[in-house]
């Protein structure tokens, strides 16, 4: 069984990498390193990204797992003895 820390570690970190990013990315547009766009140079690109994350997620939660692999099976999902 592994400890709640280890099962957690891959979501801390890539929290932690998110707020470095984020830090990094207000720093560059403080100081000018991003070019400035024109308004509606994303028009309804958010909506799009949102569709296509929550048909995603659907798919996710709603198709059934794969069978799982053991001892006994090969990649093929055959038994092997």
């Amino acid at each position: 069984m592994t400890s709640p820390l280890r099962r957690a570690a891959p979501a801390l970190a890539a929290l932690a990498w998110l707020a470095v990013f984020s830090l990094l990315y207000t720093l560059g547009d403080e100081v000018g390193a991003w070019p400035k766009l024109p308004p509606g140079a994303f028009v309804n690109l958010d909506l799009y990204a949102g569709l296509i994350a929550g048909l995603l997620l659907l798919a996710v939660l709603f198709l059934p797992d794969p069978p799982h692999r053991t001892c006994d099976t090969g990649s093929s999902g055959r038994h092997l003895g």
